[in-house]
């Protein structure tokens, strides 16, 4: 494979994994947390907080969905071509490359 190659392939895997983040991201905050009186906060590496206004953790419910999206969020980070589905690669064709 050359570089070129690589480095296209390096790049199509990254904004895979982003297209991943957003959707996670959005279902997080759109679905799970719905309803709920809080301020969620996502850092430069996708992963999120969740904090009341004095500072703690709110109710059970939301520290479990945090863990459990910050979880998703390091499994993607180390995610191949591979792991992904037919639909977000489409995703990615129909987005970046049409």
């Amino acid at each position: 494979m050359s570089k070129f190659n690589k480095n296209r392939f390096k790049i199509k895997l990254d904004k895979l994994k982003e297209l991943r983040l957003q959707k996670m991201e959005k279902q997080l905050l759109d679905d799970t947390l719905k309803g709920y009186d809080h301020y969620v906060f996502i850092n430069e590496r996708g992963k999120a907080q969740v904090v009341t206004e004095q500072g703690r953790w709110v109710v059970e419910h939301i520290k479990t969905a945090i863990l459990k999206h910050n979880y998703q969020v390091d499994k993607v980070n180390k995610m191949q071509m591979k792991d992904f589905t037919e639909q977000e690669k489409q995703a990615y064709i129909e987005k970046y490359e049409s």
